[in-house]
């Protein structure tokens, strides 16, 4: 894997932000901050069509500032425009408000229609109407084997659905699609994994693939962070990798990070990465046996976390927990391949 961006790879580097970045003649990577978190910023991506209009892929979280810098990037780009006027379109790959946070703010100034996955718009349609139960988030840190004096720790996190997702979206994408954009053969790549609803976007002529949160150059993606399914994630995720092996040449464009080559070696260390932990997992259960065998939090409290076991507090000892159920149930209903 290489990067194919000097700009953005050395903005990693410093610990920067990057500028406007030209990745074709007619599409261009605008990083857009984001709070907290080690990821820093995602990328919006602007897709000038050859009618003049802009297609906005993910426009990022939402904030006046990520506006200022959104509006200053569409004058850069279609100054015959003014501003959000000139979008004609927004794509998000996921439901995540680092990557469609601004999408309402900006369908509502441009009058551009959203559009999303058809599972992922379902989802958001769940989540606007989702009240935090708390009895029923002590019954699952239960059932996980959680002591009770962490349960109160954790249970104001489960099922609470994350911050600016109430979003309408207008079209509902499905696999195979082609996004409206003039003088682009942009398609739909259904890759759920990362979120039930999760896509990549194919752009054949140009040699792209926008990734969005599926592979990413600098760090591996969380599974199953869009709600609960009736597939397990992980093997929804190992499917979507191999879905990408026919576009390994491909430039990939992230979500975060940097744009690089090496598209098919970075799937399959992603892939590699998950199924570590679904192995750790599975010589747990093999070790313990029994029936119904040792409790999530058991099997957790023997894995190997970056921040060490006793250093899991909050939501990230509820992501933990949460991912090792998730590996619980892929070991158990599919097995290793």
């Amino acid at each position: 894997m290489h990067s194919t961006s000097t700009q953005q790879a050395d903005a990693v580097e410093r610990g920067d932000l990057p500028g406007l970045d030209r990745v074709r003649d007619d599409v261009w990577a605008l990083a857009q901050p984001m709070p907290g978190g080690h990821l820093a910023y995602s990328f919006t991506y602007l897709l000038r069509g050859t009618d003049g209009g802009v297609h906005v892929i993910d426009p990022g979280w939402d904030s006046a500032a990520n506006w200022d810098r959104l509006v200053a990037a569409l004058a850069e780009i279609a100054p015959g425009a003014s501003g959000a006027d000139a979008v004609t379109g927004i794509t998000g790959t996921h439901l995540h408000p680092d990557h469609v946070g601004m999408a309402a703010r900006l369908r509502a100034a441009s009058g551009a229609p959203l559009a999303m996955h058809a599972v992922e718009r379902r989802a958001l349609e769940r989540h606007s109407a989702r009240r935090f139960d708390p009895d029923e988030g002590l019954r699952r840190l239960a059932d996980w084997g959680v002591p009770e004096v962490r349960r109160g720790e954790l249970a104001q996190y489960v099922d609470r659905s994350p911050e600016g997702l109430v979003l309408a979206v207008d079209r509902a994408l499905d696999d195979g699609e082609l996004l409206p954009v003039a003088g682009f053969r942009v398609s739909v790549l259904s890759t759920p994994g990362h979120t039930a609803g999760h896509l990549c976007l194919r752009d054949d002529d140009r040699g792209l693939l926008y990734t969005g949160d599926h592979v990413l150059p600098t760090v591996f993606p969380g599974l199953g962070l869009g709600g609960a399914t009736p597939s397990n994630p992980l093997a929804d995720y190992l499917a979507s990798i191999e879905r990408l092996v026919p576009y390994s040449r491909y430039e990939a464009a992230p979500g975060h990070g940097y744009r690089f080559s090496g598209l098919g070696e970075r799937a399959a260390e992603c892939a590699d990465h998950q199924l570590k932990r679904a192995r750790e997992v599975a010589a747990v259960l093999e070790e313990e046996g029994g029936n119904p065998g040792p409790s999530v939090w058991a099997i957790a409290s023997r894995l190997t976390w970056t921040a060490g076991w006793d250093g899991l507090h909050g939501f990230q000892l509820l992501s933990a927990l949460s991912q090792t159920a998730m590996h619980r149930d892929f070991v158990r209903r599919h097995g290793l391949p």
